[in-house]
């Protein structure tokens, strides 16, 4: 770590430490310096408490992979599993340091009495956006609330949030008073890999005139569903049960088949010619053949959006011309793919690489042009299993080129190619951590293009949500809640010292009467001592106010009255005197 670094991780540490922190940070960025010094300060602070590290998935240790292989000589670190027997589990709370667990097991665990919340010092949420709703991790943190344990809380948030609101219930279950928010450009150098390389492919003449003809279908379809009622007509794929109910009220039988059918035209117009942009024409054929093979098995079933699409005239037509161009041309990426590739191995000397894409056609795809380019490769099986592991060895050993898979995996691959998946930018975003080069292929003028843009425009507007108004008052209201049950803490436990207090001079005053036989000098020492402690006065004031409760006749301090004390001290020390005495009464009864 250079001095830059370390002072950065310095002053984020200053931060975790006082409040409780909410990290909105790019998902390559390396926090281990961060998390190194977090994690040693709790455990110096509080080495009989436990730090707790809620992972949304048992299995999504990743973040956490690097931290642990440095630190688990020095710090024990205990994984908790719902597949383990409850004796494992009570053994690894009382022996693991850090606890790394799910919000749904470590609650159940809690309410089943097996671990407590204040054997907690720091709870550390690693997908802090779930923290909302009906959540588990929500949940947890209700048990917290509810029971006033104010433990130390933090958050990582990836930069996934939507809107003011969504971020606003984060703080507000966490009880969050302080944001850090950083833009890469503000980082320092090695706690974030460059940023990616987008290359963008423009589609060949044939492919383009194909995608304008089914973009005109398109655009005659929505411009007849809106002219039928229908306001969002590319978005009945996701609302279709709606669609139809709402075509129910409106329209006799007949009328709703003709804009059902219309409907899921449409929507089928759309995918194949995102498919023929992204990946080619062979791909948007292999996706109308697996229609047709659904139809055929399903006979006369008449669910499915695909199926009903697989029956229409036009279907054929569209088939016909993709299969035509399947077989005069391909993809432009594929040949930028291939250039990419020989420009890596003969210009920087990179020689592994992971090539991720969509479709089991775009696989078989590449792995002829990595053969016509010379390059060995192999399809990276999805499930864990003796040939994927084969599969990985011999990437890392040479054996072969290049892997191709539908998914990414940590490897030893010098390069990371994504062919057809800007979508899965959760993926591609954790695949920077582990790669020294990565390379986006985007189709240009493409609905790949416009979710890349959409992702980068979300980026610049997460610094827009943050300095919000509404989260600003959520702060401030968090640190006031905070404030308050803290004082109300600290007066609960005055409470209990002068119960306790009342409560030891009581069996003294018992003890020595059974032990000693006093004289009249003694009682009335002991007298005026109980006086002085519920008066809060001089021992001197308290021998005066013995002798007036004698003069008076009276059994207790608290029988005089405000005029009677006034005989003889001035009435406002009287007054003073009189407050005294209900503040001990009132500190007694609670």
């Amino acid at each position: 770590m250079n001095q830059a670094d370390n002072t950065y991780s310095q002053i984020i540490l200053g931060t975790l430490v006082k409040d409780n922190t909410l990290l909105v940070f790019p998902q390559y960025v390396d926090l281990n310096p961060i998390l190194s010094l977090l994690f040693r300060y709790f455990k110096e602070k509080e080495p009989q408490k436990k730090i707790g590290i809620i992972l949304n998935k048992a299995e999504s240790t990743s973040i956490f992979q690097e931290f642990i292989k440095i630190y688990s000589s020095q710090i024990n670190f205990s994984q908790i599993k719902s597949s383990q027997s409850l004796e494992s589990r009570r053994d690894k709370y009382t022996k693991g340091e850090i606890l790394l667990i799910t919000p749904q097991l470590l609650k159940n665990d809690i309410l089943r009495q097996m671990i407590t919340p204040e054997d907690f010092a720091f709870l550390f949420f690693s997908d802090a956006i779930l923290v909302k709703g009906k959540h588990a991790s929500a949940q947890l943190m209700e048990i917290f609330l509810k029971n006033a344990i104010f433990v130390r809380t933090a958050g990582l948030v990836q930069e996934r949030f939507q809107s003011t609101e969504e971020l606003e219930e984060v703080c507000e279950k966490l009880l969050i008073t302080k944001i850090e928010y950083i833009e890469a450009k503000e980082q320092p150098s090695s706690l974030y890999k460059p940023l990616e390389e987008k290359v963008t492919v423009p589609i060949n003449k044939p492919m383009y005139e194909f995608c304008f003809d089914i973009n005109r279908y398109i655009k005659e379809y929505q411009v007849f569903l809106k002219e039928k009622g229908v306001n969002r007509p590319l978005a009945v794929r996701k609302e279709f049960p709606d669609f139809v109910m709402s075509l129910r009220k409106e329209y006799d039988s007949d009328q709703q088949q003709v804009l059902i059918r219309k409907a899921i035209e449409l929507m089928n117009f759309v995918t194949i010619k995102e498919l023929v942009e992204a990946s080619g024409p062979k791909t948007a054929l292999s996706f109308m053949e697996r229609l047709k093979k659904r139809d055929e098995e399903e006979e006369d079933k008449f669910s499915s959006l695909t199926t009903k699409f697989a029956r229409t005239p036009i279907f054929e037509e569209i088939y016909s011309e993709i299969t035509k161009l399947s077989e005069v041309s391909h993809h432009p990426k594929l040949d930028r793919l291939a250039q990419l590739i020989l420009s890596a191995r003969n210009k920087t000397n990179l020689k592994r690489f992971y090539i991720i894409a969509n479709h089991k056609s775009v696989l078989s795809e590449l792995a002829d042009k990595l053969k016509d380019i010379g390059l060995k490769s192999k399809n990276l099986p999805r499930s864990q299993s003796k040939e994927r592991n084969k599969t990985l060895e011999m990437l890392k050993e040479r054996e072969i080129d290049a892997i191709i898979a539908s998914h990414f995996i940590k490897t030893s691959a010098d390069v990371v190619i994504f062919y057809n998946v800007p979508t899965k930018y959760q993926t591609y975003l954790e695949s920077k951590k582990h790669s020294k080069k990565v390379f986006l292929l985007v189709t240009h003028r493409s609905q790949e293009e416009r979710v890349y843009h959409k992702f980068r425009n979300k980026e610049k507007s997460v610094g827009k949500i943050i300095n919000h108004t509404k989260i600003k008052e959520r702060l401030i209201q968090n640190q006031q809640i905070i404030f308050e049950k803290s004082i109300e803490k600290k007066m609960n436990s005055r409470t209990k010292a002068f119960v306790n207090l009342a409560k030891s001079l009581s069996k003294t005053r018992e003890g020595r009467a059974e032990k000693t036989e006093y004289t009249e000098t003694t009682k009335d020492e002991i007298s005026a001592k109980q006086i002085q402690f519920l008066a809060d006065c001089s021992y001197a004031e308290a021998i005066q106010i013995s002798s007036l409760l004698s003069e008076k006749e009276l059994n207790g301090i608290e029988n005089l009255s405000i005029d009677e004390i006034s005989e003889i001290f001035p009435r406002s020390r009287a007054i003073e005197i009189i407050e005294n005495i209900e503040g001990r009464k009132y500190l007694a009864s609670s």
